[in-house]
Formats: structure tokens, C-alpha cells, sequence
């Protein structure tokens, strides 16, 4: 906020016209008047010099005197207020700044000090009326309408600060950075016809400009048009690769659709265009790693992996990649190299322990799970890993305790609510196993996992199919291409003795999930069921060479020979 100080190059004009009559001519009678006048305008200039000398309290001593002598001067009582606020004295000056409002309402000087002194004493409603007063008077004064935005701003008034910079749009023609500021009001506001329409005027301006289509990708993401938000943060990218927000955008657009390719054509261009992009070389090491071309994943990554300072996620991600290959010890070193970097690390830390896990060294992986719930005691999604670990091993009874370490932390976590009741159920207690799941659809009503794992359970006991069929539809409606759900939907229609109808479901999980050794064997039983042996020995054939350790089916398949 500048301040104008008075100089003696203008005193003669302003006390001309507001505090010596000079114009008037002599009338008999009236020379004590001027003498009076004469007086006011020598204390006056004494004051002037007082403050350009810095001795203020001077200065207000003959600010004082001219006053007596002329007490309708506004320029004097904003002169006088101009001392105090030199002083410090700001309430004072408000008081003085009153005085001098009353005598000159529209004089700019004073209308901008009295903002100022509003401002000083925090009352940004007062300095906004008088900003606005002054851009009355003087619609140029850019100074004056920038920070009567800014307060507006801060207000959060909106439509306040369109409206003045539409003004500022009017006085001086279109701007950008006025445009973007109009657009990001239209925006904030999800007034997205507007905000289109003041972007493509910023186009007209520059039609290279990345920021522009950027803000329509914005738009469009905002009314959930990802297609046509894509189209623009693409164009964005084209004319700035090195612009972050559009990359963010239509990255994690891409990998909401895990559109794979895209994301690595996009990142290509990316170092294309900046050889040093490390974010770059990671995400399309990421999406070669999603595609399960975990060759190609190196390549970007290994130039990563030499240099001697690396995020924490470029070691992840090398790891998961060695972890995905059965290279253990590999993927050992790069999550420990990650946790190195940040021992804090969740990740990594839970990457460490799987490693163990897939390993088969027990000790190890149980060791790693205990150091990162030391760390993070109350995360109850690593207690739920923890559970399901020990569940694997069958620890049943460590597996207990933690999931319900799980359920103290949080009531609807589907991981320990489900876990749980299959480790009851592994230990043949059925009324707990069952009444875990009742409380689980109780919290979880329309919990598709709950659901198929209860249904799941019960036809395997063959009690309470109708419930189980029941539960089993819906969970393929709220999910209908999970392979998973389909089986069990078919497999209870089975027991209920609906062999056509189980097949066709069996069939679409197949479909989508072909390699599962307990949906082929179950297509298997449903053949034999219907009469047809020899599909029913194809099937479980086909079974048995995918687990070749299942000497039921083994048994099954001896019992059936034709």
C-alpha cells in the first residue's frame, strides 16, 4: 500500500484552494480575516517541514496551531492524521481522517489513507467501503482496486472481485492473467459455461498457451467428462511437457482406467522431450510392471538404480518387480534400500515381510510384521495383513487376537470381519464363524466379500441354501464380473440341485478367471450331477494339472474312470 506524502512543489495549489482564500478579493472590513488565513498557512508550512525533517510531534504542534486559525481545512486534519499514523497512533488518525471526510468526502488522498488506517486496525469492512468510494473518483487507480481484491479475496467474495476485474478487464482490454483469474472464480463456483467461454478468450490471445488447456481439462473433469478433460491436459502437455498439474491430471485419469499404454506413450514423449524426468521413467517403469512386462519395466528403471540419490519409490517399485519374478534376494535389497532412505517407509516395510512370506522364512516375515506394527501400532490395515499372515501359517489363535486387534481399531474393516470368521471356520467353530459373519452383515449390509464368503460357507455345510442363494445374487449384482462370486453363485445353485443354471455361472467365472484349480473342479461336479461323465472327467483332469497335490481330486477322477 504506497503512501502519498505531501511536497513542497504542491503545498502552494492545495492551500490555495482549501485552507487560503487567495482568490478573494480584499474587502474593507475583512484584513483580519486574511491575517487569520496567513497565520493558518505559516503554521501549516512549518508543520510540512517538521515532518519531512522526521520530528512529528513537532509537526502536530503546528497542525494544531493552523487548525485554530482555519478549522475547515481537510488538508490540514489529513495532514494531522498523516502524523499520528507516522507516530503510531492509529486510532487518533482514524478520528482526525473522520474530520477531514466530512469536510472533503471525494478527496482520493483521504479516502486511501482512511483504507490504510482501517487496514492498520484490522477493519477490513471499512477499508473496502472506502476503496470503493475512491474508485468512484478515480477508476484508474489500479493500486487501489488490486488490494481491494485482495481483501475481497480474503473474504471469499467472489463475485466481489469478478466484478472488479472485469472492470480492470473494460479499462485496459483482455488480459490473461485477468482471464485466469476470472476463470478460476467460474470454477470455484461450478459455473463451467463461463469459465469455458473466458479460456477460449485467452486462447484467441494465445493459442499455444498450456495454462489455457489446462483450465478447459478442468472444466470438463469437474463435469466428469474424463475423456474430453484427457483430450486437454494432452494438449497441455504437448506445449509444456515440463507442466506438472496437467501430467498429474491426466495421469491419474489414465490410471483410474489403467490404461497402461496410454500412460506410456504419454511419459515417452514426457522424457522425449526432458531426458532427466525421473517421474517420468518411473511411471512408465510402472505401467510395463502392470502389463507384466517387467523387461521392459527395467530398462526404465535401471538408470535410476545407479545414480547415488533415488525417492524411496524407485527402490519399491524395483522391488515389487523382482518380487513379482521370484527374485528374493533382489527384491530384499531394494525394499531395504528403501526403508534405509526412509525407515518410515510403510510400503516398503509391508513389501519386506510378503518377500519373507513368498520365501517361506516364517521367523523372518513374522519379525518384519512386528517391527512395522511397532512403528505404526494403530494402523489396522497392517494389523489385517498381520492376521491374515498368521492365518496363512495357520496360527489360527495368533490370527485371532490380531484381527480382533483389527476390530478394536476399526469396527467395519472387511479384511479382519472376513478373515476372522474364516479362521473360526478353518477351526470347525461354526456358531462363532457364523456369528462373525451376522455381525459383519449387521456393520457391512451390502458388502459383496461378506456376502459371497458367507454364502460360500454355508453351502459347503450345506445349511441354509435359500439364505446363501440369496446372499450370493447379490453380491454378483453389486460386482457382476468378479470371477469369485460367479463360482459361488453357480456352486450354491448346485447344491440346491440347479445344474443348468450352475454351469452357466461356473462357465462365466472360468471365463474370466481360467486358471483356478477349485471353479474347474466344481464345473467338474456339476457335469457328473447332470449325468455327463466324460465333460465331468475333462474338467477335473484339467483340475488336477493345475494342483497337482489334490488327492481328492486325484481319488475323484480314480472312482470315475470310464
Amino acid at each position: 500500500m504506497k503512501k502519498r506524502h505531501l511536497i513542497f512543489s504542491l503545498l502552494t495549489l492545495i492551500l490555495l484552494s482549501s485552507c487560503i482564500h487567495y482568490s478573494q478579493p480584499l474587502q474593507k472590513g475583512r484584513a483580519k480575516e486574511h491575517s487569520v488565513s496567513f497565520k493558518a498557512r505559516d503554521h501549516f508550512l512549518q508543520g510540512i517541514y517538521y515532518q519531512q525533517e522526521g520530528r512529528y510531534s513537532e509537526a502536530l504542534v503546528e497542525f494544531y496551531q493552523a487548525l485554530h486559525y482555519d478549522s475547515t481545512s481537510a488538508t490540514i486534519y489529513r495532514a494531522i492524521a498523516e502524523n499520528y499514523i507516522n507516530l503510531g497512533e492509529f486510532e487518533t488518525a482514524e478520528l482526525m481522517l473522520k474530520k477531514a471526510r466530512q469536510l472533503a468526502p471525494d478527496n482520493p488522498d483521504i479516502l486511501e489513507m482512511s483504507a490504510e488506517i482501517a487496514l492498520r486496525l484490522g477493519k477490513d469492512d471499512q477499508a473496502i467501503q472506502f476503496f470503493e468510494r475512491l474508485l468512484k473518483v478515480n477508476p484508474f487507480d489500479n493500486e487501489a482496486r488490486e488490494m481491494l481484491i485482495l481483501l475481497y479475496q480474503k473474504k471469499g467474495d467472489d463475485l466481489a472481485v469478478a466484478r472488479h476485474t472485469k472492470i480492470l478487464i473494460d479499462l485496459y482490454g483482455k488480459n490473461k492473467d485477468l482471464l485466469y483469474r476470472l476463470t478460476q472464480i467460474y470454477l470455484r463456483n461450478k459455473n463451467f459455461k463461463q469459465a469455458v467461454k473466458t479460456v477460449k478468450s485467452i486462447l484467441q490471445l494465445d493459442s499455444t498457451d498450456a495454462r489455457a488447456y489446462y483450465f478447459l481439462g478442468l472444466t470438463q473433469e469437474q463435469k466428469l467428462n474424463t475423456d474430453s478433460a484427457a483430450f486437454y491436459y494432452k494438449k497441455a502437455v504437448r506445449f509444456e511437457p515440463k507442466f506438472a498439474q496437467p501430467l498429474d491430471r491426466l495421469s491419474f485419469i489414465l490410471r483410474t482406467k489403467k490404461d497402461w499404454p496410454e500412460i506410456i506413450k504419454l511419459y515417452q514423449y514426457v522424457l522425449s522431450r526432458d531426458s532427466s524426468s525421473v517421474s517420468a521413467r518411473v511411471l512408465i517403469a510402472e505401467a510395463y510392471f502392470y502389463l507384466n512386462k517387467y523387461d521392459s519395466a527395467r530398462v526404465y528403471l535401471q538408470p535410476l538404480l545407479k545414480r547415488p540419490k533415488m525417492p524411496p519409490g524407485v527402490y519399491e517399485l524395483a522391488g515389487r518387480i523382482e518380487l513379482e519374478e521370484k527374485n528374493y534376494p533382489l527384491a530384499e535389497q531394494y525394499f531395504k534400500k528403501a526403508i534405509q532412505i526412509d525407515s518410515d517407509n510403510r510400503l516398503a516395510w509391508l513389501l519386506l515381510a510378503f518377500t519373507y512370506s513368498d520365501m517361506g522364512q516364517t521367523a523372518r516375515a513374522d519379525s518384519t510384521y512386528r517391527q512395522l506394527l511397532n512403528r505404526f501400532p494403530k494402523d489396522a490395515t497392517f494389523w489385517a495383513f498381520y492376521g491374515n499372515f498368521l492365518q496363512e501359517k495357520g496360527q489360527y489363535q495368533k490370527s485371532i487376537a490380531a484381527f480382533k486387534k483389527v476390530l478394536e481399531l476399526d469396527p467395519k474393516n472387511e479384511a479382519a470381519l472376513s478373515g476372522l470368521a474364516i479362521v473360526y471356520e478353518n477351526l470347525k467353530m461354526f456358531a462363532q464363524c457364523d456369528s462373525i459373519y451376522e455381525i459383519a452383515l449387521q456393520r457391512l449390509p451390502d458388502n459383496p466379500l461378506i456376502l459371497n464368503n458367507f454364502s460360500y460357507s454355508l453351502a459347503e455345510r450345506d445349511k441354509a441354501l435359500e439364505r446363501a442363494l440369496q446372499m450370493a445374487k447379490k453380491a454378483v449384482e453389486l460386482e457382476p464380473n468378479n470371477a469369485a462370486y460367479l463360482d459361488t453363485y453357480g456352486w450354491v445353485l448346485y447344491k440346491l440341485g440347479k445344474y443348468e443354471q450352475a454351469a452357466k455361472f461356473i462357465k462365466q467365472s472360468i471365463e474370466l478367471r481360467g486358471n483356478s484349480a477349485v471353479v474347474i473342479e466344481h464345473l467338474g461336479d456339476v457335469y457328473k450331477a447332470m449325468g455327463d461323465l466324460q465333460n465331468a472327467l475333462f474338467y477335473w483332469q484339467k483340475a488336477s494339472e493345475l494342483d497337482p497335490k489334490n488327492e481328492n481330486l486325484k481319488q475323484k477322477i480314480k472312482e470315475n474312470q470310464l
